[in-house]
């Protein structure tokens, strides 16, 4: 699969539209797959199975996204498996997703009277989480709880009374998600970074990342050892089947063979019973 499409060519459904036979036929090629109705059954199990891995993959590409702070940075530490020219598009599509996304979830939240918008950590909390069947608040992954945590902090920290001049929401975010060049995350290309106007926030921008870094490094940790877990028990489970499918098939022709011997030999014996009683008969009348 890897070896045969590229991000470029859109979501799955285009790329099973693109693609989708070539792969099959690469299957074809390593196992022994037999026609009609049973191949369509194993066609649409392995195109299924090959749509978990790519939700796979693409995922662990966003995670080493979010892992640099520059565009540099996640060139320069290219997957193996991917080509050059669709690791950079795959990188601006996901820049260009969580820029717009924030904006635009904080833009949701703006009080039409007042005109005041929600806190970062608030909006951060709305854009990385959804409601489950129960009802129950749920967030999309442990690294955006985290995230939430440490904005939260920093938001409580600004809203005391002891502090005289507080941080502006643009400060919050680059504090806890950090800076990049020509930009202020959830904000977009065009706006600065702010400048650090102190020393505690200064203060707060260290203990706060040092934090993160320790937290993502054992999160990124563990999400790859789940991840290598998943992609192994994917080709186990496929393997399986495929070995399943294959026995199955082997016993059905056994099976088959078996009746077809047995119906031969039970012919044979009728005609030479019915030419040894010919035999006795005649010998009878010579008698």
């Amino acid at each position: 699969m890897r070896s045969t499409i590229l991000f470029q060519d859109g979501n799955w459904q285009k790329i099973v539209l693109k693609h989708g036979e070539a792969m099959w036929l690469k299957v074809k090629d390593k196992f022994k797959v037999y026609s009609g109705l049973q191949e369509h059954r194993f066609q649409a199990f392995v195109i299924s199975t090959m749509q978990r891995l790519f939700r796979a993959w693409k995922a662990r590409f966003s995670r080493l996204y979010s892992k640099y702070n520059t565009n540099e940075e996640r060139l320069s530490h290219r997957p193996e498996d991917v080509e050059l020219k669709d690791w950079k598009y795959l990188i601006n599509i996901l820049e260009v997703r969580i820029l717009r996304s924030f904006a635009e979830v904080e833009e949701t939240t703006r009080n039409p009277i007042t005109g005041k918008i929600d806190t970062p950590n608030k909006v951060w909390e709305i854009q990385h989480t959804h409601k489950d069947d129960r009802g129950e608040l749920v967030w999309v992954d442990s690294q955006s709880q985290q995230i939430h945590g440490q904005l939260q902090e920093v938001v409580a920290q600004q809203q005391s009374k002891e502090i005289e001049h507080p941080m502006t929401r643009d400060e919050i975010l680059s504090t806890v998600l950090g800076e990049r060049t020509g930009y202020v995350r959830g904000k977009g290309y065009g706006k600065k970074p702010p400048k650090k106007s102190n020393t505690q926030q200064a203060n707060i921008e260290s203990s706060v990342s040092s934090a993160i870094k320790i937290v993502h490094q054992k999160m990124q940790a563990e999400m790859d050892r789940k991840l290598q877990e998943e992609r192994e028990q994917m080709a186990a489970e496929l393997k399986r089947n495929m070995e399943l499918e294959l026995q199955r098939q082997l016993a059905e022709e056994r099976e088959l063979a078996n009746a077809k011997v047995g119906k031969r030999i039970h012919l044979e014996v009728d005609k030479r019973m019915h030419e040894q009683f010919a035999s006795f008969v005649i010998r009878m009348q010579q008698q």
